[in-house]
């Protein structure tokens, strides 16, 4: 059997060339979704800082406005004094001037009572939009970053309620930790000792 030399190196040529393309290719296209990936991941990680700062924001102003102890004392003196103002008008007994005093304070009272309502549901859509920002996160595929989006998602519910920001913050900076560590992965070993030569 004659076999002809050179199909022969012709035909490991194409094969080594098709094989050579397809490698390449499988490469590149790795390479593409994964920049497309910590892409996303990047877009994803600004929402939810974006939302977690809208919400504190939202926080910070229901405590200023409504939940510390300073607007409490002035709401119970402006009812003291919502009260007294009806009672100046009323003759006759103690229980008239009483029962004015009364009314007129829990009118204020209950005003004030709507507002501080109104001004805490205005929270919800707050707490609603970092929970659909920590959603994709909470399916990524890094372990990490699902922890720890976990855990400072638990640390912005509470801070809700509680205001402490320690806890947010420190669980603020393992999010943010965990999300870097995606985003800028080490380089390959070989890469870096090449890079060391060079330097």
């Amino acid at each position: 059997m004659n076999i002809d030399l050179n199909a022969l190196v012709s035909l490991v040529g194409t094969l080594g060339a098709v094989a050579l393309g397809s490698w390449l290719t499988a490469r590149a296209t790795a390479r593409a979704n994964a920049k497309a990936e910590r892409d996303t991941l990047g877009i994803q990680f600004d929402a939810m800082f974006l939302a977690v700062a809208e919400l504190r924001a939202a926080v910070e102003a229901d405590r200023v406005l409504w939940s510390n102890r300073w607007e409490r004392a002035r709401a119970a003196l402006l009812a003291a004094m919502t009260g007294l103002g009806p009672a100046a008008f009323v003759r006759g007994s103690d229980q008239r001037q009483i029962a004015a005093i009364l009314g007129g304070a829990g009118w204020f009272l209950a005003q004030e009572r709507t507002q501080t309502k109104a001004a805490t549901v205005s929270l919800v859509p707050k707490l609603a939009a970092v929970a659909a920002a920590a959603a994709p996160l909470l399916r990524h595929p890094s372990t990490d970053v699902q922890e720890a989006t976990d855990r400072f998602m638990a640390a912005i519910f509470s801070y809700h309620e509680s205001r402490d920001t320690t806890e947010l913050e420190a669980r603020a900076a393992d999010f943010g930790s965990a999300v870097r560590a995606v985003l800028d992965p080490p380089p390959h070993r070989r890469l870096s000792r090449h890079r060391r030569r060079q330097q």
